[in-house]
């Protein structure tokens, strides 16, 4: 059968260089949705930092007592010698940025009088570090040749392991990673709150520096100030999404991203007489029409730099000049928790220069704080209360006496009856293989034996026994429907396939079935029946869909084994497809798979909510006073109730509107009456026939 394959494009590039049709890409927020799905603890620093942000924002503020002065390594990692740029175009980057984050740009001038009033000074610079990690000399400038031919938004490029460069600490050093980039993109950013072993900047070789070998639209170094804004907290200026919110209040709401270099104004989502701010640093217009940052993205750029912000530490680096020391007393940062649950939890943070620690906390409601000491990064509580908000705070202990308390971190226990859950990956494999969504067939069969002694060395514990999402790591998607993909898993004493025959898919748990399409980083398939691991045996898993179309394949990151730990079948069948097929084809590749583990088979309150529709909107956002809901129901009768929460837990307020109609309805609510609701992020649940669907909003009267 002849095949046809679609091919969509973003842009014309060829091996990275940029040509006058492509547009500019940033791939921050898919690197920021893939980190979230590979660590369940970031949306809650995230949430966090945001909160500690918003605090800053609504609190008056003398400004910074001195310019903060970041230290920069450039890892430049090539594959071929044009990819290896010249330390002269290093330095023309760096100026840039000293320019932009200064208000010192000679395109200033081109920032319309409407928008000139809240163009701000951040009162930023940069500087290549003199010293590095070791008090060496450096020129903060390191060049690593590399086999690797292109990097895409997988942080590959920031680990010597696959062909990238490891990072200098994120707490000294602001790490740029300079590289060939695939798939059109011209750089990404980690936001703040992520790994400290992947935090940083990743940038294209051509659309590094200003002029040299960059080349147009992108070649006067604002992709750069771009991903240094995400690096530094700041969002696209359409927020990533129709109308959307970048949590800035001196922005104007914008429907979409700019390219090129609009004709000003240019108005969208009844935004002011003066339209779109598209000439901010945050849009996606060409280099020479970006000029400015606003007075609101200035504040949210300095409250990382303020005691106890995320990105505090740099305020003290000396890595360009002088010897570096480990900083002393430094305020702890970076709060989080694990192993949450009804009674107990573990708090951690991180620190250097300590010799221990005062921690202390008290739940929201109550006024006295329990006092404890630990001389590691963490430390344990037990006799908490079910379903409370609790808030805590570290203090460093050093020879030379104690820190500030930390900014405050905050966590709400769940109820006696939710149980916990993790996450733990087995296999760590940079190839790519095309099961279980190879859509260049219509119909796919696979199966996966995953063994015992995998699952035990990626953390398995008989506490948390039972599996209930399993997710695959997509290096590129395809746009292909894959109808009736569906999930079968059973416990095998097979270690592998000894011959073409798939394993007797008898007396196997159906745990997922939904149409599906893939999309790029992981993709999570939570179980309506969770699968209980006895802990013994392995695992066999099979996955099977029936197309009557294909397109090209969709490609997974997968890890070459010792022996066959997969078979697959592909194949062109117009109906009935080929789930009964017995034989297949063997291979020592097997996709990562992220397994979610719980210590029953029950679902969480969270595991709800991710399974449940979202199917509402909420607008505007961010709010003053009056909030939308815009909502469909299925069946006549249905039970309507809103609750509004803060980013603690506690419930602020609930309505009900009792039965309603199928169809469309909408919903409006006056929140400017409500005092205990002071400028900040909450969420808003809207429950349909007892099914919750959550979504955050910003109010900023």
């Amino acid at each position: 059968m002849k095949k046809k394959v679609i091919c969509l494009m973003l842009g014309l590039t060829m091996i990275g260089a940029i040509s006058t049709a492509q547009v500019r890409r940033c791939g921050s927020m898919e690197n920021l949705e893939r980190l979230k799905l590979e660590d369940p603890a970031l949306e809650s620093r995230m949430v966090q930092i945001e909160n500690a942000t918003q605090q800053f924002i609504n609190t008056p503020q003398r400004g910074m007592n001195a310019i903060v002065n970041i230290p920069v390594v450039v890892h430049v990692v090539y594959n071929t010698a044009s990819q290896n740029i010249s330390d002269a175009q290093i330095q023309s980057q760096l100026a840039v940025l000293n320019e932009d984050f200064r208000r010192l740009n000679a395109d200033r001038a081109n920032t319309p009088a409407a928008f000139a009033a809240t163009a701000a000074d951040p009162e930023i610079t940069f500087c290549l570090a003199t010293k590095d990690p070791n008090g060496a000399a450096t020129t903060g400038i390191i060049r690593k040749s590399t086999t690797v031919t292109s990097f895409s938004d997988n942080d590959g490029v920031k680990y010597s392991s696959s062909g990238g460069d490891n990072a200098w600490p994120a707490g000294s050093y602001l790490n740029i990673w300079v590289c060939n980039l695939g798939g059109g993109l011209l750089g990404y950013a980690q936001f703040p709150g992520g790994p400290a072993a992947t935090d940083g900047v990743v940038m294209l070789y051509s659309a590094f520096g200003r002029g040299y070998s960059t080349l147009a639209p992108y070649n006067k170094g604002r992709t750069a100030t771009h991903e240094v804004g995400h690096w530094l907290n700041l969002r696209h200026i359409w927020g990533d999404a129709s109308c959307g919110s970048d949590l800035v209040s001196d922005t104007p709401t914008q429907q979409t991203s700019n390219y090129s270099c609009p004709a000003y104004p240019h108005k969208t989502c009844g935004n002011t007489s003066s339209g779109d701010e598209f000439m901010n640093y945050m849009d996606y217009t060409d280099d020479a029409c970006m000029n400015m940052f606003s007075q609101g993205q200035k504040s949210r750029m300095q409250a990382l730099f303020a005691a106890g912000g995320s990105r505090y530490s740099l305020t003290t680096s000396t890595a360009c000049g002088g010897t570096i020391t480990p900083a002393t007393c430094n305020v702890p940062a970076g709060l989080s928790t694990s192993s949450l649950t009804a009674s107990s939890v573990t708090l951690n943070w991180t620190s250097t220069g300590a010799s221990s620690y005062n921690v202390k906390i008290k739940p929201v409601s109550s006024t006295t704080w329990t006092t404890a000491t630990s001389t590691t990064n963490s430390k344990a509580f037990t006799g908490l209360t079910a379903s409370t908000a609790y808030q805590f705070q570290v203090q460093s202990v050093c020879s030379g006496g104690t820190s500030a308390y930390s900014a405050l971190g905050n966590f709400t226990t769940p109820s006696a009856s939710t149980t916990t859950s993790g996450s733990i990956t087995v296999g760590t494999g940079t190839s790519t293989m095309i099961a279980p969504y190879g859509t260049y067939y219509m119909d796919e069969k696979s199966q996966f034996i995953v063994t015992k002694a995998e699952l035990a060395a990626a953390g398995y514990t008989s506490s948390n026994n039972s599996i209930r999402a399993m997710a695959f790591n997509v290096a590129s998607a395809s746009s292909q429907v894959m109808n009736g993909f569906t999930i079968k898993m059973r416990h095998t004493t097979a270690a592998s396939y000894s011959s073409a025959s798939y394993l007797s898919n008898t007396s196997m748990t159906t745990v997922f079935s939904a149409n599906k399409t893939a999309t790029t980083g992981w993709n999570t398939h939570t179980f309506t029946t969770p699968f209980v691991y006895n802990g013994v045996d392995n695992l066999l898993i099979e996955i099977c869909w029936d197309n009557s179309s294909y397109t090209t394949d969709t490609k997974v990151y997968c890890s070459v084994l010792s022996t066959n730990n997969t078979i697959l079948k592909q194949q062109d069948v117009a109906a009935g497809g080929i789930c009964t097929a017995t034989t297949g084809t063997l291979s020592t590749s097997r996709p990562n798979i992220r397994f979610t583990m719980g210590a029953s088979a029950a679902r969480t309150e969270q595991e709800e909510i991710s399974a449940a529709p979202q199917t509402f909107n909420l607008f505007p956002n961010p709010v003053t006073s009056g909030l939308t809901l815009q909502y469909s129901t299925e069946a006549d009768e249905s039970q309507i109730a809103v609750s509004v929460y803060n980013m603690m837990g506690a419930l602020i307020k609930r309505e009900e509107s009792g039965s309603v109609a199928s169809g469309d309805h909408e919903y409006k609510m006056d929140l400017g009456g409500y005092e205990n609701m002071p400028n900040g992020i909450y969420m808003l649940t809207l429950t349909i026939d007892g099914k919750p669907m959550t979504k955050r909003f910003v109010l900023a009267r």
